[in-house]
């Protein structure tokens, strides 16, 4: 018997077809579309699935979630950044379980992402030829600096919907999805070194080295790449000094890598000061002391940290980056099991796992929303790819 499509399915067929745009444009909408698409599933059989299939990562990441709004106490940030994060984790749980609800929903999904990629590596491919024409048009007061942030940020989007559309094409086996997965990855690669952005392409670079890898050692990949971001969360505060330590690698490396060396050594200290608990969410842009880097002033901490394990340990303490640490291990053990017999999948998301942890540890804060429905698009997407890999 057939599956029939759900509301679910066609609101989520809209957010992908409003996710170039939204994404070519900044980004800052994603959460918001997300959200919508995923109140359309919300129902007591969408509740179910979520708690049952994987209920101790459930429970790592809630009581994550909780911890995080659980600091704003003592946090000297006032704004609700905590009361986002559960809302929006809780929004894009739902969407992530509707992507992978059955063999149907998941080839809806990776379909539309597929078509959602080819009209924003347009989208992007105009703004890079062109001098950002379509930003400027929309934003034309804002500086240049600025403006070409929001491209970047879709830059990110484009690299989520990457490694999940290319296997979900491998997996078909036929010419035509062969070659356009290979032009995928072209666009994906020319892309990545627009907008000054050096550490898509980096990023990019490594988790293409990972996919190869991971389609012949499938569960060696993951849990490798899923066990070293764990180890990494729990020791980056201590390693981090050590690594730049030399008091003249400020002086010798580009500004914007002299900038984070500085802001990172800062950090670390800062992290000593309250290793336990932390110093609360988002506590960083609270930060008022000032360094000065080649003669150039900026602040300790400018809004985030750019690193995501730095600023799980400033903001949560070590509460924090031990439950960060144990998502990432227990995480990566399950989904090396899930995917243990489908090879493209298990490659997409060893792939993902390393893009995404090498970019999180150079750049964007963890409580950035655009940041997190990029994150909670990617799971949707392996989800989808979790059903085909059910289904054989």
């Amino acid at each position: 018997m057939k599956t029939a499509l759900r509301p679910a399915d066609f609101a989520r067929a809209v957010f992908f077809a409003l996710l170039p745009a939204a994404a070519a444009g900044g980004a800052m909408a994603l959460p918001l579309l997300l959200s919508l698409a995923a109140l359309a599933a919300l129902g007591p059989a969408l509740f179910r699935q979520v708690l049952e299939k994987r209920p101790l990562v459930l429970a790592i990441l809630l009581l994550l979630a909780f911890w995080a709004e659980f600091t704003s106490l003592w946090s000297p940030w006032d704004g609700p950044t905590g009361l986002k994060v559960l809302a929006l984790l809780a929004l894009g749980l739902c969407f992530v379980a509707a992507a992978g609800a059955n063999e149907k929903a998941g080839a809806l999904t990776l379909s539309a992402a597929a078509a959602a990629f080819l009209v924003l590596a347009v989208l992007l491919g105009v703004e890079a030829a062109f001098d950002m024409p379509l930003n400027r048009a929309i934003q034309p007061e804002l500086a240049e600096g600025e403006l070409n942030r929001n491209p970047s940020r879709g830059l990110i989007v484009l690299l989520a919907l990457t490694w999940p559309v290319v296997a979900w094409l491998l997996a078909h086996r036929r010419g035509w999805s062969a070659t356009l997965a290979g032009a995928i990855m072209i666009a994906a690669c020319a892309l990545s070194l627009q907008f000054d952005q050096l550490v898509t392409a980096i990023g990019l670079g490594a988790s293409s080295l990972v996919f190869a890898i991971a389609l012949f050692a499938r569960r060696f990949a993951i849990l490798v790449t899923s066990f070293g971001l764990a180890v990494w969360m729990l020791f980056a505060p201590f390693v981090t000094p050590l690594l730049v330590s030399n008091p003249q690698l400020v002086e010798s490396v580009p500004l914007s890598w002299a900038h984070r060396i500085a802001i990172w050594r800062y950090t670390c200290a800062r992290i000593l000061e309250q290793p336990w608990f932390g110093h609360g969410i988002d506590s960083g842009r609270t930060t008022t002391d000032m360094l000065v880097i080649r003669g150039l002033e900026t602040r300790g901490i400018p809004v985030h940290p750019h690193s995501a394990s730095l600023q799980v340990w400033h903001d949560l303490g070590l509460v924090g980056a031990l439950l960060s640490a144990a998502l990432l291990a227990y995480g990566g053990l399950r989904l090396s099991r899930a995917f243990a017999h489908d090879r493209y999948a298990a490659a997409a998301t060893a792939a993902v796992l390393s893009m995404f942890g090498l970019m999180a540890n150079v750049g964007w804060s963890v409580w950035q929303e655009w940041w997190m429905a990029t994150l909670l698009l990617t799971a949707a997407l392996i989800g989808a790819l979790g059903a085909r890999a059910a289904r054989a």
